[in-house]
C-alpha cells in the first residue's frame, strides 16, 4: 500500500505560516492599542484618587479643590489628545484582524481539501484490501478444492 501524500502539503504548510505570523502582527496591534486604552483609565483613576483623597482627607481646602479642577482640566486635555491615537490603534487592529480572518479561512479550504483527499484515500486502500482479502479467500478455496480433489483420486 501506497503512503498517504497530499499534493498540496507544501501549500498548506506556507498557508499555516502566513497564519501564525498574521496571528502575531495581530497580537501586537491589540496590545498597542490596549496600552493607549489603559493610559485613558489610569488617567481617569488618577482624578478619581485625588479626588476622593480630598474629599475623605483633612485636607479640604480651596488650593486643593483648585488643583483638583487643574489635574482634572489637563486629563480632559490629555484624554482628547489620545482619543484619534486609540481610534488609530482601533482601525489597525481591525485591519489586523480583518487579514488574519481571510488567511484563517484560506487555510481552511485546503484543509477541508486535504481531508476529502484523505477520505478518498482511506476508502481506495479499503477497496485494494477487500480485493487483496477476496483474491486471498479464493486462492485458499481453490487449493481447497484442488486438495480435495486430489484425496479422493
Amino acid at each position: 500500500m501506497k503512503k498517504f501524500q497530499f499534493n498540496l502539503q507544501k501549500l498548506l504548510e506556507i498557508r499555516e505560516k502566513k497564519e501564525e505570523l498574521q496571528k502575531v502582527k495581530l497580537a501586537k496591534a491589540s496590545g498597542e492599542y490596549q496600552v493607549e486604552v489603559n493610559k485613558v483609565e489610569n488617567i481617569k483613576n488618577n482624578v478619581k484618587n485625588y479626588k476622593n483623597s480630598i474629599l475623605k482627607g483633612e485636607s479640604f481646602s480651596i488650593e486643593n479643590l483648585r488643583m483638583l479642577d487643574y489635574i482634572s482640566t489637563n486629563a480632559e486635555k490629555a484624554i482628547k489628545n489620545l482619543e484619534p491615537v486609540i481610534e488609530e490603534k482601533r482601525k489597525k487592529m481591525e485591519r489586523e484582524i480583518e487579514i488574519y480572518n481571510q488567511l484563517r479561512k484560506e487555510k481552511k479550504i485546503v484543509e477541508l481539501i486535504k481531508e476529502k483527499k484523505y477520505k478518498q484515500y482511506l476508502e481506495e486502500t479499503g477497496k485494494e484490501e477487500q480485493k487483496i482479502i477476496d483474491e486471498i479467500g479464493k486462492n485458499t478455496y481453490m487449493k481447497n478444492k484442488a486438495d480435495s480433489l486430489n484425496s479422493e483420486n
